[in-house]
């Protein structure tokens, strides 16, 4: 009897272990017809693709899998359209939407955290398309100061909503930081080089994102990544003041560190060694039709000898880009976020817009504030 009992008992373990680990994913997506569809496995370090079928005539499929931690998995339509859900243990995942735009219009049932990243993409793609259309009626506007006044509004607007989607992920973050979607949140990007939330300016978000991971799935690979990101985030700060320390001690010279219209950080320091000319300016500035050309009849001049790193003080970046284009600026030229409130203005003593710093190959300056031929002369005075 007692045998029995014992057999009895493993038997119901064995199903509870089985039932812990089993995940099935179906779906059911109108016009898709018989479609190839595949699931994918989201790991940090590579997409696998776990498993494929053909949807039948009703665009029905299903798939089985194994999880022992929260999982993100993709399941894609013809390589065409995508829905990411995160699927726990003994998850019963249901997808349901049209084939045309199921990524951006679908329905999920059975997975709370996938409900989760459906708002976060829900979210980002009105914010992209909002982003994107102020873009195009500003890009749209004939040049010329009569539409002015309608381009700082389209400008402002822009700001705004990317304003508006960073404050969304930070509160996102703090209301679901236990879910893995809070991972889903934190490595959104508006494009291929801008992430939402960048570590600079938004570590608290990855620390509260690491801290819940840690203490909700210590063995997710999902959080040892959020870790390990997080200990190489402090890192290069522990790095970064150390080499500003350096710096402050070789040179008097504070350091300039800031990104380019591609979303490159370019360091000042980088340049030490070689002849530059430490530009402080405001594209959107009207005396920027002869000021400009001054520049680049200097660049032209003196070729690869002198470097210009141009620090531009635009509050909004979607102006500051597109005078980048239409300038044809070639040199480095960064942007400050902070505008005319800007640190790194304030360090470099600057009074007035432009203003601008020649500085030496072993780093020290000399000369200041020098336009047209004055700063022409400086220059060929100091390269002979």
């Amino acid at each position: 009897m007692i045998k029995h009992a014992i057999y009895a008992v493993a038997a119901v373990l064995l199903l509870a272990s089985c039932h812990r680990t089993n995940v099935t994913v179906t779906g059911k997506i109108k016009d898709a017809g018989k479609r190839k569809v595949y699931l994918e496995q989201l790991n940090v370090d590579r997409t696998v693709v776990l498993d494929s079928t053909e949807s039948d005539k009703d665009g029905r499929f299903r798939f089985k899998a194994e999880v022992q931690e929260p999982t993100f998995f993709n399941v894609t339509m013809d390589g065409k359209e995508s829905v990411t859900v995160i699927a726990q243990a003994g998850d019963a995942i249901e997808i349901s939407g049209a084939f045309e735009g199921l990524g951006k219009n679908y329905w999920v049932d059975g997975s709370e955290h996938s409900l989760w990243v459906k708002l976060l993409n829900f979210q980002l793609n009105n914010t992209l398309a909002e982003m994107d259309s102020l873009k195009r009626s500003f890009n749209a506007l004939p040049a010329g100061v009569a539409h002015e006044a309608q381009r700082r509004q389209l400008s402002a607007s822009w700001e705004a909503a990317v304003r508006k989607q960073i404050d969304f992920s930070k509160e996102f973050i703090l209301k679901h930081a236990v879910s893995p979607a809070s991972y889903y949140a934190l490595y959104q990007k508006f494009d291929r080089n801008n992430y939402i939330l960048t570590p600079e300016e938004n570590l608290h978000s990855y620390k509260v994102v690491a801290s819940s991971l840690k203490a909700m799935y210590p063995e997710s690979q999902y959080t040892r990544a959020i870790l390990k990101h997080l200990e190489q985030i402090s890192k290069e700060m522990q790095n970064e003041r150390i080499r500003q320390l350096i710096a402050n001690t070789e040179s008097t010279l504070p350091e300039v560190k800031l990104p380019d219209s591609k979303g490159d950080t370019v360091a000042l320091s980088s340049l030490k060694g070689k002849y530059v000319i430490l530009d402080f300016a405001l594209l959107a500035a009207k005396e920027n039709g002869t000021y400009i050309p001054e520049l680049k009849k200097i660049r032209k001049r003196f070729g690869k000898r002198l470097q210009i790193y141009q620090v531009c003080l635009d509050d909004n970046r979607m102006v500051w880009e597109r005078l980048v284009k239409q300038y044809g600026i070639d040199w480095i030229c960064v942007r400050d976020p902070e505008g005319m409130k800007s640190r790194t203005a304030q360090q470099w003593n600057v009074q007035s817009i432009p203003a601008n710093y020649i500085i030496s190959p072993d780093f020290e300056i000399v000369g200041k504030n020098l336009g047209g031929d004055r700063l022409m002369d400086r220059l060929t005075d100091l390269m002979k």
